[in-house]
């Protein structure tokens, strides 16, 4: 057996679960002193995880080989690791007190309106590092999150957003009578003041230190993607941890226990419930001070205030309450099924793969974007259009009977059963 076969083994023999186990337990010991307001236990919890092998060797395995962008290269060209430097890494991530942060690598990404989007990639081992300090910081955020806070947490999804605007617009709620604040933060990832920020952080110094080295490369001047994507791994937490209140600034008391939550935000994108009797400037107000303290305003190309019976996009859906019978929708937005369907148009004319290969990614990306739309009410779209075309293609360059054909159709795009 080589030296490369050993390191593999030893690798893939760490006890992940035992890790795992480890990691959960000190994560929800700082969940519960952070809700006690126990700030020595809260630091000392976070000094073991900053510490603990089972948090390195397990940030190491996300970044490296759980994370969608795990073979991304930062700038010093690495894109992949062997078991040896997972290792290797690991160890390393021991010099939390002295770690400088690399400069990112930057990629612009094209946006629909011709414009291109900023995107900062740091190295491997500095994801490494901010997983680790991620696993610190995040039970702390999470403890005092808010409940109308969807984006970037564990255990919550679009489909939750999906389910708190229908309570909001049905009819027994009455819906058809309410509007809807939409508000988009101007770059928030550039503009979030530093100080404000950081002194709403609790970590040890060590950790600390490490976020202020982070912020000088500039892991918040850019957007970037989720973290299981190709942007910094902590930059969405960060984000959260600046904009956490917003979304409630807005709720109703309905008790001195209870209170409706009318506020909802994915990231940097926030949606208001507002009933006839309301004024909308008076809140607008309230988010422009929230705001200016974190060195942020609103962008007013993309805020604007609609009945809920004209419809609103957000998240890829479009909402509304019918004006004929008061009853709430929710389907896919147009530009979503545009994207679905140059998708799908740009993989069947990929010639680089064999048309059964294109046939099968076409159905891993109709099956993913039906999957998210799957509370929708598939009904007011079309996607005959696409099946169709797809049908067609390999109608013409192919010689594939028309018996398989439709079979293969038929496959790919299935006809699910609407989910109620």
């Amino acid at each position: 057996m080589t030296s490369k076969q050993n390191f593999a083994e030893k690798w893939k023999k760490l006890p992940w679960k035992h890790f795992e186990k480890n990691l959960f337990r000190l994560q929800h010991r700082i969940y519960k002193a952070n809700l006690k307001d126990d700030v020595d236990l809260v630091n000392r919890l976070q000094c073991l995880i900053l510490g603990s092998p089972c948090a390195r060797y397990l940030a190491v395995r996300q970044i490296t080989q759980s994370n969608m962008g795990k073979k991304t290269a930062g700038v010093d060209g690495i894109s992949s690791l062997t078991p040896k430097h997972r290792l290797e890494l690991a160890d390393e991530l021991k010099n939390l007190k002295n770690w400088k942060h690399q400069d990112l690598k930057r990629v612009y990404i094209p946006k629909p309106n011709g414009e291109k989007r900023p995107l900062g990639i740091p190295t491997i081992r500095d994801r490494a590092m901010q997983c680790l300090v991620k696993y610190a910081l995040e039970p702390v955020y999470e403890s005092k999150a808010s409940k109308g806070s969807y984006g970037f947490r564990p255990g919550r999804s679009t489909w939750d957003i999906q389910t708190n605007i229908f309570i909001n617009l049905q009819s027994t709620s009455n819906g058809y009578n309410k509007s809807i604040l939409e508000i988009d933060i101007e770059k928030c990832f550039d503009k979030i003041n530093h100080q404000k920020l950081m002194s709403m952080i609790r970590l040890p110094k060590q950790g600390k230190q490490f976020l202020w080295s982070a912020l000088r490369a500039g892991v918040l001047n850019e957007r970037t993607k989720t973290a299981e994507g190709k942007g910094g791994v902590i930059s969405p937490l960060l984000c959260n941890i600046a904009l956490h209140g917003i979304e409630d600034i807005w709720n109703e008391n309905i008790c001195k226990t209870r209170n409706r939550q009318r506020g909802l935000r994915y990231a940097d994108d926030l949606i208001y419930f507002i009933k006839p009797n309301e004024d909308a400037n008076l809140l607008r107000n309230k988010i422009d001070v929230f705001l200016e303290e974190r060195g942020l305003n609103v962008k007013e190309s993309k805020t604007k205030l609609v009945k809920s019976t004209e419809g609103f996009d957000f998240i890829g859906w479009h909402f509304k309450v019918k004006s004929k019978n008061n009853k709430f929708v929710s389907y896919p937005t147009s530009k979503s099924r545009n994207q679905l369907i140059n998708k799908i148009k740009t993989t069947m004319k990929d010639t680089r793969f064999t048309l059964d290969q294109r046939l099968n990614k076409v159905k891993v990306i109709y099956n993913g974007w039906w999957n998210y739309n799957k509370y929708c009410d598939m009904r007011q779209i079309n996607l005959w259009s696409i099946k169709s075309w797809t049908n067609n293609y390999v109608k013409r360059h192919s010689k594939m009977s028309r018996k398989k054909r439709i079979e293969t159709m038929s496959s790919i795009f299935y006809i699910y059963k609407p989910l109620v």
